[in-house]
């Protein structure tokens, strides 16, 4: 089995701990399919080059930031007796993490639907699995990361929904840590039969003051007609970091919605793909952040069309202000005689003032004609002249700057189909705002 690629000056900073002991831990006791795909997860891994500054990818977040060597991985979670809580009764099913183990605390009985454990899953049918483990990913992507969770996951859920299962309140997971030092690794793996339909709210917190470390993987396998949408909510402490490998297939009629809100953290790094991968299949991603303090986020996008007479739509919106950073990457790409593609990507900031700083790079690979793909970006403040006129209505400038912000992120928050979280979003981007 080769070793991971490591550079030793980089080493400490970067991937420590993960090596041959810790996976030969992870595998202990595991179905013979879960042992074989981490195997075949940290082989791939040890393919991949280390992050270095000076690749494209990591020119605007230094891959040391990561600090892996200063974080222990958590063994593997086992099941822990934890209880449903206050708003728990607004979802169909609620599942909660934390350093002690795992709970499914509430499923909706409903033929058809399965929600369990990855180890459960491989148990009952390790053939079906097999299909849909690591095969999320847009081709000829090497994502070290990605290939990293798979080898040395430490709790992961499997949800499937056979045809035309609609969940009418969604799916909660909750992941807490409050332990300095911890490194968790949540794997999430969903198929969505043909006309299934359900909504997931996750969210991720931890104490301020506490280092802790994050590396979640989703993948969405969406089958004809299906209608999935994923709504994560990053609402870590001040020292949390994040990164984070999001991928889904989205075959013909079907559609995917992806929001990624990064609030909550000190440094945080996400990739959301999707392969829109047959025709009239469809992918929106929604992203909202908002950085300050010494706050760090790096978000990448990949809208990749693999058929004709598909369509993908991306808006990110962020702000930025006292010493805050944010970066956006994207790419809409579209692979030869896949005609009649329809593509947009746009990416909004407001830079809230002179300290803070925002870079945006959308981007576009076309190898076909017939199709309308474009991106954009925009830099700026809150507009002065709809400042003034709140303000000549009486609402105090405090007020109506915060009204216009709340405004700008609603176009996005809107779409998200939980009120709570929208309440949430609310409540800490007006919080950041008048800090």
């Amino acid at each position: 089995m080769p070793t991971l690629l490591l550079d030793p000056a980089t080493e400490p900073a970067i991937l420590a701990g993960f090596d041959e002991a810790v996976l030969e831990t992870a595998r202990q006791g595991e179905n013979a399919l879960l042992q074989a795909k981490r195997t075949a997860a940290f082989e791939a891994c040890s393919l991949i080059p280390n992050p270095e500054f000076f690749h494209e990818e990591y020119r605007r977040m230094d891959p040391a930031l990561f600090r892996f060597g200063n974080f222990k991985r958590l063994d593997t979670l086992p099941e822990s007796a934890q209880e449903l809580r206050e708003g728990d009764d607004a979802y169909d099913a609620v599942i909660s993490v934390n350093e002690k183990g795992y709970a499914i605390l509430k499923k909706p009985d409903i033929e058809g639907f399965q929600l369990c454990s990855l180890a459960e899953a491989a148990a009952a049918d390790p053939d079906s699995l097999e299909q849909l483990l690591g095969t999320a990913v847009v081709p000829d992507q090497q994502r070290k990361f990605f290939e990293l969770n798979s080898a040395f996951w430490n709790v992961g859920f499997f949800i499937q929904a056979a045809k035309g299962v609609t969940l009418e309140k969604g799916i909660l997971i909750r992941y807490e840590l409050e332990e300095a030092g911890s490194a968790l690794l949540p794997r999430l793996v969903l198929q969505a039969e043909s006309m299934a339909s359900f909504s997931i709210d996750e969210r991720y917190t931890s104490p301020d003051g506490v280092e802790t470390l994050c590396l979640s993987t989703h993948e969405l396998h969406l089958e004809a007609a299906a209608d999935v949408r994923l709504v994560s909510l990053q609402d870590w402490g001040s020292d949390g970091i994040h990164l984070g490998e999001d991928w889904s297939r989205v075959k013909r009629d079907g559609k995917v919605s992806l929001f990624n809100m990064t609030l909550g953290g000190k440094t945080s790094k996400c990739t959301t793909g999707c392969d829109v991968c047959e025709e009239n299949a469809n992918a929106y991603l929604g992203g909202v952040f908002f950085a300050d303090g010494k706050q760090h986020f790096d978000q990448k996008t990949l809208q990749f069309h693999s058929a004709p007479n598909t369509y993908s739509n991306m808006l990110y919106k962020g702000a930025v202000k006292d010493h805050g950073y944010s970066v956006y990457q994207g790419i809409i790409q579209a692979l030869k005689n896949c005609v009649g593609v329809d593509a947009y990507q746009t990416n909004n900031n407001m830079v809230l003032d002179s300290t803070a700083r925002a870079d945006s790079l959308p981007g576009l690979i076309i190898d076909a004609d017939e199709l309308a793909c474009s991106h954009g970006a925009t830099m700026g403040n809150l507009d002065e002249e709809q400042l003034y006129y709140l303000r000549s209505r009486g609402i105090p400038e405090g007020e109506a700057r915060r009204m216009l912000l709340l405004g700008f992120f609603d176009e996005v928050i809107d779409r998200i189909p939980f009120e709570a979280l929208q309440d949430r979003l609310h409540a800490v981007i007006a919080e950041k705002f008048e800090s």
